[in-house]
């Protein structure tokens, strides 16, 4: 970590203060994203969040391609193209930032750059026929398909129909985002308007959308106490980027100053488990669902390490540093949502959390996650994090901030998100669901966990040259639950096989 002497802290205070009235100064005038609106025209102005992620958040020597969100659903038969013009693309093309190019330049989308899209133009199609691992796999390879720059008019998001002639195995439909769109939380509210149950009904959000649902209660603090909560939090953001990296296990040992993205990329799905089970879990550990799918994810790694003979783990056990980044994102109101012009934004950031990977014990292991989770919501470190980069994040030269990014992921050893879905089984164009992926291809390796009708579904995608014997990561996943379940006296479903 950084280690500051009796002569440097002064001075960092004062910047941390100093940044922290520039940005609360800042934010009384202007939204995160500001959106002005008149009869004539409306136009969206863009964060620096969104316009970092449309203009690369890497610097180019790393090799990063385009932020893409890639969610596929899974069919028994995928529906025709026609009713995914119909049920999906054309109530999408209504939102400005879904049928018009984003003005990088100028920080902006506008309805006077909304185009006539020809909606099918915004579908692709590939028939194959194969088992569900080749269908996952064809999915892994077309997550970095362009959507940016160089497709003329088109907006930046497309649907990926793959249908499959084996009867045996399922279709899917994978909705790609370029991320300068927007974040996990727009696309969540946009698909709950889209969806619908088995019988046509309107479903309903696993996410709270209210006005006012981030302000939590909070104890009674003083107005040090609380200055000093922001102080913390902002230097803790400032220097993240500087700290020390990561422990060099054979996890985390292609991370490093000089890291970059091979351009090749393999995932392993999980087996899905039940949302249930999960749930009992964490009811008798007495934490929450996503300290209990940590643990699973870090008792892997560990697992993982043990497997391959690491020798950082075996002399650094329980000190082992490895940590993960964990994307935050913000609620917005329900006026915001209802507004073609602002439901989709990018109002988030990532966070980063020692996940515990030196335990030996499973049980200590989610004790040390739920400290370290529990902190993380207690202290305004997510907040901190999201003002300063849209606050002074368009005042630091492009290659500075790039450069900034770079450091703090390569500092790193995952991201890992955990998204909720829709609770029931839905329809998508009229086809029932039968099961979620997410898919994101980043500079470091990525596990991404979604909920959906009583399922839990996730996945792993890394760099199959830097993790031999990556095959094993799906049951070291379901053996890090059951053991966690045999730990708290909590029955393990039938249906898991070993």
């Amino acid at each position: 970590m950084i280690q500051l002497d009796q002569h440097q802290l002064p001075l960092l205070i004062v910047i941390i203060t100093t940044s922290i009235y520039f940005v609360a100064r800042k934010s009384k005038s202007s939204s995160l994203e500001d959106s002005t609106s008149n009869k004539k025209r409306r136009e969206h102005r863009l964060s620096f969040t969104s316009v970092g992620l449309g203009i690369g958040s890497f610097p180019p020597t790393a090799n990063v391609k385009e932020p893409i969100i890639n969610t596929a659903v899974y069919f028994k038969a995928c529906p025709s193209n026609q009713a995914v013009v119909d049920s999906i693309v054309l109530p999408l093309l209504e939102y400005i930032r879904l049928s018009t190019v984003p003005d990088l330049d100028n920080r902006i989308c506008s309805d006077d750059g909304m185009k006539k899209v020809n909606p099918n133009d915004l579908i692709r199609e590939l028939n194959i026929n194969g088992d569900e691992t080749l269908l996952n796999k064809i999915i892994v390879e077309h997550c970095q398909d362009t959507l940016g720059e160089g497709r003329g008019d088109l907006p930046w998001w497309e649907i990926l129909i793959i249908r499959n002639s084996n009867k045996n195995a399922s279709s899917a439909c994978v909705l790609r985002f370029h991320h300068v769109i927007g974040d996990g939380l727009a696309l969540v509210a946009a698909f709950n308007k889209l969806l619908t149950t088995e019988d046509g009904k309107e479903i309903q959000s696993p996410i709270s959308f209210k006005s006012g649902a981030s302000k939590k209660k909070r104890g009674k603090k003083g107005i040090l106490s609380t200055l000093w909560s922001l102080v913390e939090a902002t230097g803790h953001c400032l220097t993240l980027a500087a700290t020390k990296y990561d422990d060099d296990t054979v996890f985390s040992k292609m991370n490093h100053s000089k890291m970059k993205h091979s351009g090749k990329r393999e995932a392993v799905i999980f087996p899905t488990v039940s949302l249930n089970f999960i749930k009992k879990l964490k009811t008798a550990a007495g934490v929450t669902v996503n300290d209990v799918l940590m643990t699973a994810v870090s008792q892997a790694i560990h697992d993982y390490c043990k497997l391959q003979n690491d020798t950082v783990l075996a002399e650094k056990g329980n000190n082992i540093q490895c940590r993960g980044l964990l994307p935050v994102g913000f609620p917005r109101n329900e006026d915001e949502l209802k507004d073609n012009s602002t439901a989709f934004r990018n109002m988030w950031c990532m966070v980063s959390c020692d996940i515990g990977v030196g335990y030996d014990d499973i049980q200590d292991r989610l004790k040390h996650i739920h400290a370290k989770t529990t902190e993380m919501k207690e202290k305004p470190r997510a907040y901190m994090q999201l003002k300063i980069q849209n606050g002074l994040g368009p005042y630091v030269p492009v290659s500075a901030g790039q450069q900034t990014v770079f450091d703090t992921f390569s500092r790193h050893s995952l991201v890992l998100t955990n998204v909720p879905g829709p609770s029931d089984t839905v329809c998508f164009a009229g086809k029932k669901v039968e099961g979620v992926q997410l898919f994101f291809d980043n500079l470091l390796t990525q596990v991404d966990l979604i909920s959906y009708a009583g399922k839990v579904f996730g996945n792993i995608i890394f760099d199959a040259e830097q993790l031999p014997e990556s095959e094993v990561f799906g049951k070291l996943y379901l053996q890090a639950l059951v053991e966690l379940a045999k730990r708290l006296n909590v029955d393990v479903p039938t249906e898991i096989e070993q």
